[in-house]
């Protein structure tokens, strides 16, 4: 189920993307427990650290829960209108600070994905390709929220850029369960879906301002759905002081 990695690269983040990949595949299903860190230390070839520290990446992007003395568990996925109702509810939480996440997320996917488009190689987009696939043959939505991390970590490790991979992972953590109530609004993930093909033609076409374009764009749209839902409940919904909105672009 995994591979050992090779030495050079971020390898934290190449553990975080092949369990990732491990679950979105099947080969492993909320509730199942990942291996002792001895076994996974063996499997990728890599130290203690380079597992805890990947642990605690997937456990920041709600991917796995750590149970002290117990060991790391993939988590079940909210998928009970109950379980929507109380992920709704917590849209209570700061619109400012959210505002400002995407914000941020539009400064940093946009320069990744113009940078994808540059320098992405054939075998790059043909994964990108893999992972939107992956999303449209799944017959289970809630696991789209995890295509949806897999995808944008994804663009961001095509660019080429460590840094750069390792910021998005942080953003992706501090957003946690915000990504995820997101995605239950409904028909947000699908249109995600669409969106995410129309951002690769753009790769593909070599057309990096088409595809930073059609990324902000996305986020936005994104950005707007849950501002609406916000709206709904009577929360505020002021621009953050000091913090300029990035305005959607109209498509060429």
């Amino acid at each position: 189920m995994f591979m050992p990695l090779k030495p050079y690269g971020n390898l934290s983040e190449s553990v975080v993307s092949q369990i990732i990949q491990a679950l979105n595949t099947g080969n492993l299903k909320p509730g199942d427990k990942l291996p002792p860190e001895r076994e996974m230390c063996e499997m990728f070839s890599v130290s203690r650290t380079v597992i805890r520290d990947a642990l605690k990446t997937l456990a920041g992007l709600g991917v796995v829960t750590i149970r002290h003395g117990m060991g790391a568990f993939i988590n079940e996925v909210a998928d009970k209108p109950g379980d929507i109702s109380r992920l709704a509810s917590l849209l209570q939480i700061t619109w400012g600070t959210m505002e400002e996440l995407f914000q941020v997320r539009g400064i940093l996917e946009s320069k990744a994905v113009f940078w994808c488009t540059q320098n992405a190689t054939d075998e790059g987009i043909a994964e990108l390709e893999d992972i939107i696939r992956s999303a449209e043959n799944s017959e289970n939505d809630s696991k789209l929220a995890l295509f949806d991390a897999e995808f944008h970590l994804k663009i961001c490790e095509v660019a080429g850029n460590r840094v750069l991979v390792r910021l998005m992972i942080n953003v992706l953590d501090l957003l946690g369960e915000v990504r995820e109530k997101v995605l239950m609004i409904p028909g947000r993930q699908r249109l995600s879906v669409r969106d995410h093909q129309e951002i690769v033609e753009a790769i593909r076409e070599r057309n990096p301002e088409l595809a930073c374009q059609r990324m902000i764009n996305h986020l936005k749209d994104i950005e707007n759905a849950v501002s609406a839902a916000l709206s709904e409940r009577g929360e505020n919904n002021q621009n953050v002081p000091g913090c300029p909105n990035y305005k959607r672009l109209p498509l060429r």
